[in-house]
């Protein structure tokens, strides 16, 4: 789904710099399932009020949100995390460079059954990474894992910036 294309070295915090980001079912499926909700919302509340939808009206919704659920993907910046030597690399909407001495700690989050990581820096801010997501995503302990190696590794060592 998403992150790098190979397979991801467990334990190992060297080799290649990996980088993660969400795949299009990630980004996809919850504009789908609003979009479908959304329009099981406005079926109820037409016929609340006594109307009825008719099966133009409703193609209509199931179609508009079928279309958001395709597009909205193509058009939402694509957030990713890359790892270099010196710099945990935060890039959609513009460019973050946190440099891993000033990274205090790493912290997995669980939200509405989605586990995300946020990275705690040392004047104070809390950084809620946008990838990887544990949803959809079977290799999301093995991600964060990775993402902590290469923290632990790189932390303490002040002569690389």
């Amino acid at each position: 789904m998403n992150g790098p294309a190979g397979p991801l070295a467990t334990g190992s915090a060297g080799g290649a710099a990996p980088a993660f980001r969400l795949g299009v079912v990630q980004i996809a499926a919850p504009v789908l399932g609003g979009g479908l909700g959304g329009t099981v919302l406005a079926y109820v509340l037409v016929a609340a009020e006594g109307g009825r939808m008719t099966a133009g009206e409703l193609w209509m919704w199931v179609s508009n949100a079928v279309l958001a659920s395709v597009v909205v993907p193509a058009l939402v910046p694509q957030y990713r995390v890359e790892l270099s030597d010196s710099f945990l690399v935060l890039r959609g909407g513009g460019r973050r460079d946190i440099a891993w001495r000033d990274i205090i700690g790493i912290e997995v989050r669980k939200t509405a059954g989605v586990r995300t990581l946020v990275v705690y820096v040392s004047d104070g801010r809390r950084i809620p990474l946008r990838a990887p997501m544990s949803f959809l995503d079977s290799r999301f302990n093995d991600k964060a894992q990775v993402l902590m190696d290469w923290w632990t590794a790189r932390r303490g060592d002040t002569d690389r910036v």
